[in-house]
């Protein structure tokens, strides 16, 4: 009985029904809006999501910086599935600006590689202030432990 309390509360424990769980939030969401933005992805036991909001489209689209300089700054366990929270923002005079939102299970360059995939994916074709696919001209990337995973137009690596 508490079991099923917890669960109707906090939604299901690890494993396939939390994933269940989540992809049907997520697309209950898509459905809710009027773009794609936010996609859930799965590969080889490893679990990313990629999320923006309409706000950060606008960012992507129509701040110049977002074509300069990106930060993916990564963080430690956020929740009881030690789930890793990177947030991606770029800069402004008034501070960071985020504009995308990785969440993975594992912090390993396979899974950061499959949310950056699936956040290309979902991000506009103006995206970088126009630049697109080609990404911004650097990228930086915080509390780097598997080192490079992604390069950004200029070659770089983050």
């Amino acid at each position: 009985m508490s079991q099923f309390v917890y669960e109707k509360t906090y939604g299901a424990s690890p494993g396939e029904d939390m994933v269940y769980d989540l992809e049907a939030l997520i697309n209950s969401y898509i459905g809710e809006q009027s773009v794609g933005c936010v996609k859930i992805g799965r590969e080889h036991g490893r679990i990313a999501i990629a999320a923006f909001s309409l706000l950060m489209r606008r960012l992507h689209e129509g701040h110049r910086q977002s074509g300069e300089l990106v930060v993916v700054d990564a963080s430690s366990g956020m929740d009881k599935y030690d789930c890793r929270v990177s947030l991606i923002s770029t800069h402004s005079v008034a501070g960071g600006l985020p504009f995308g939102c990785l969440i993975t299970t594992l912090e390993s360059r396979e899974t950061l590689t499959l949310a950056l995939t699936l956040y290309n994916s979902i991000i506009p074709e103006k995206a970088y202030f126009g630049c697109g696919a080609e990404g911004p001209e650097q990228c930086w990337r915080t509390r780097d432990q598997s080192r490079s995973c992604h390069q950004s137009r200029s070659g770089d690596q983050f």
